[in-house]
């Protein structure tokens, strides 16, 4: 273990300090454990509104159990078991609630299911192999996802195994069976993250695809694993995958949000706080003072182990959330120039002017401005490049290409109209709204279709920058959260984000024009 480590973990002199009423030990023990309880949380819920919930539930019941402690050196499995009963209690509250609701008005709570992984992806700069076993964990139960966040605080020296047994209330001996079980399923969900995400995909495995919704489950993930197993292909593309203590170990902890860190210090230690300054603005010149640096300390302190460009990230971090209050990283460099006011809007088609009758269905045409340069604003349509007769379009909750024409009914039409509105995430990209107000966004790599939830993930998810595409005229639109993968159709018309190809046959396939609406 990180000689590090131990020197930042709570000593017994602080844990009897607190529990003695001190204030200032409780706010060293609040920092020292807060990152710890917010990684557990993270990894185990995965769903980020909850998370936040949850780890200020569990400091408080953490500070409020301290004078009934009669180990104070026992204190961080003491603080890791109320961790795991939390959790426990939020599955049950969400078990609960989802079965006395109909389904149809919860079924964007799955959705949230995404946050916590694309926040350890996009603040710890993560790629390759540790990327792909981060999104391995959205493949995993609620009770999978317990034991593989404590067995990944382990793997990364945060935790010792007695620590987590202790925590868990199991044996050495049974908490190794089920951490081997775990890693196993963490193996198999690797395994399909590699062969969905392969391109060109094996063409058995796509058949089987056809009717995936695009949201990672457990229940998937069996379904896969069995075809992966059984399919060359698929299992030679992953033949060099390491095992997973490999990839976890050194890796450092996800940064806790500031305006979290705020909240918890702000109701543990009351209005009189450090924390109970944060969104106070300028009131007092040391009060500020004061919690810049208290919040810094905190929001850095989780990647002090990690390799220095997660360290300056992290510190990046600190400064955006000190100036802005926000849960969010600093924003990405500018992808384009931002637009003049002339080039704001796109110049109506004939097919949208006030003259065309009601019954009139022309084939589109391509809008006035097509250049990845250009602005669209308003209604269009996006024609395949390689299939020209085909539009990006809707299923469903799943974003397809499908054929539309002058004589398709009024809904086919419909389906393949967007409108163009300034990127949630940058408005010098765009986000694309059907006439129902759902967005079009990228949920597993998978392209569909979900009401904005107002979280800062979805915003991204939803945001595309244009780029050049294979053609004169058109355009490729490329993620605004993940770079380099583009919107692109494959597998019998099923839309994607897929990483970026020096191919003919793959620029074509993400390259569309916009045209005028169908609708």
């Amino acid at each position: 273990m990180r000689s590090q480590d131990r020197q930042e973990r709570p000593d017994v002199a602080v844990v009897m300090a607190a529990r003695a009423g001190d204030r200032q030990a409780s706010e060293q023990l609040i920092r020292d454990c807060l990152p710890l309880v917010y990684n557990i949380v993270g990894r185990a819920l995965d769903g980020h509104s909850d998370v936040d919930d949850v780890v200020q539930e569990t400091m408080m019941r953490v500070l409020d159990g301290l004078p009934g402690l009669e180990q104070p050196d026992r204190f961080r499995s003491w603080l890791v078991a109320i961790t795991v009963r939390q959790i426990r209690d939020r599955w049950r509250r969400g078990r609960t609630w989802l079965t006395a609701e109909p389904l149809e008005e919860n079924a964007q709570e799955t959705d949230l299911q995404a946050d916590f992984s694309d926040l350890a992806i996009l603040r710890l700069a993560l790629s390759g192999q540790r990327r792909e076993a981060v999104e391995a964990t959205r493949w995993l139960e609620d009770e999978e996802r317990e034991v593989l966040a404590l067995w990944w605080m382990e793997s990364a020296g945060e935790l010792t195994r007695g620590e987590l047994s202790a925590a868990c209330g199991l044996t050495p001996q049974h908490a190794a069976v089920r951490i081997q079980r775990v890693k196993e399923r963490l193996e198999t969900a690797r395994t399909v993250v590699r062969a969905v995400t392969a391109s060109p995909r094996c063409p058995d495995l796509a058949a089987v695809l056809a009717s995936w919704d695009g949201r990672p489950s457990a229940r998937w993930r069996k379904r896969l694993a069995r075809h992966v197993r059984d399919c060359p292909q698929c299992l030679l593309s992953s033949s060099d995958l390491i095992p997973a203590e490999g990839l976890l170990a050194g890796l450092a902890l996800v940064p806790v949000p500031v305006g979290l860190a705020g909240l918890v210090l702000a109701r543990a230690l009351g209005a009189g706080s450090a924390g109970a300054t944060v969104g106070a603005g300028t009131r007092t010149a040391s009060g500020a003072s004061r919690t810049a640096r208290t919040l810094g300390r905190l929001a850095a302190k989780p990647a002090a182990a990690a390799a220095a460009g997660a360290v300056t990230l992290a510190a990046a971090g600190v400064a955006w959330y000190t100036a802005t209050e926000s849960h969010e990283p600093a924003p990405r460099p500018a992808v384009a120039a931002p637009p003049s006011p002339a080039a704001s809007s796109v110049p109506p088609s004939p097919r949208t002017s006030a003259s065309r009758t009601p019954t009139s269905t022309p084939t589109p045409t391509a809008a006035p401005a097509t250049t990845a340069e250009a602005r669209f604003s308003g209604r269009h349509a996006l024609r395949s490049v390689d299939n020209p007769g085909d539009y990006v379009s809707q299923s469903g909750r799943l974003g397809i290409l499908g054929p539309v024409g002058a004589t398709s009914s009024a809904a086919t039409r419909q389906a393949a109209t967007f409108t163009f509105v300034p990127g949630l995430a940058d408005p010098r990209c765009y986000s694309l709204r059907d006439a129902t107000g759902r967005y079009l966004r990228h949920y597993a790599f998978r392209i569909r279709l979900d009401t904005d939830d107002r979280s800062a993930i979805f915003r991204k998810d939803a945001t595309f920058c244009p780029r050049s595409g294979s053609t004169p005229g058109s355009v490729s639109l490329e993620s605004y959260n993940y770079p380099g993968r583009y919107l692109r159709h494959r597998d019998n018309s099923q839309l994607w984000l897929d990483p970026s190809e020096n191919t003919a046959a793959y620029r074509a396939s993400r390259s569309f024009v916009v045209v005028a609406p169908w609708a």
